[in-house]
């Protein structure tokens, strides 16, 4: 196996919410991913990209839906879920103020810094005014 194919991986809410809403244009190429990382390609997220998912699916009236989807992103294999730490907020103000994109997408940059990893699987291309590397296939 390459360098590049052993490299961690950074998740972006965005693909879990693809995913979870079978959406029309972006849902199979995230289902995709998540299935790669389920098969044995290492990747992270962190509790706040799982709060984000929390927060979509009460926002579209699926709340009932929250448990089952948490535990089905936590049953993933090779997908690790990174704790945030007081050191990923202080990064992420700064981030802020560097890149000029939203607070929570400066909190999976400072978790991405801390633990080393370059490239993200997002459809989001604020993260494209940053230091990292965006796939989306």
């Amino acid at each position: 196996m390459d360098e590049e194919k052993n490299r961690r991986r950074f998740v972006d809410t965005n693909v879990f919410i693809y995913a979870i809403q079978g959406h029309p244009e972006f849902g199979e190429v995230s289902k995709i991913i998540l299935e790669r990382i389920d098969s044995g390609e290492k990747a992270v997220t962190s509790q706040i990209n799982l709060a984000e998912v929390c927060w979509w699916l009460e926002k579209h009236k699926r709340s009932e839906e929250i448990e089952e989807e948490i535990k089905l992103i936590s049953s993933i294999f090779h997908l690790e879920i990174i704790p945030l730490d007081m050191r990923d907020f202080i990064a992420a103000s700064e981030f802020v103020k560097k890149y000029k994109i939203d607070f929570n997408d400066c909190i999976s940059l400072a978790v991405m810094k801390r633990m080393n990893i370059s490239t993200i699987y997002s459809n989001d291309r604020d993260f494209d005014r940053t230091w990292i590397k965006r796939k989306f296939m």
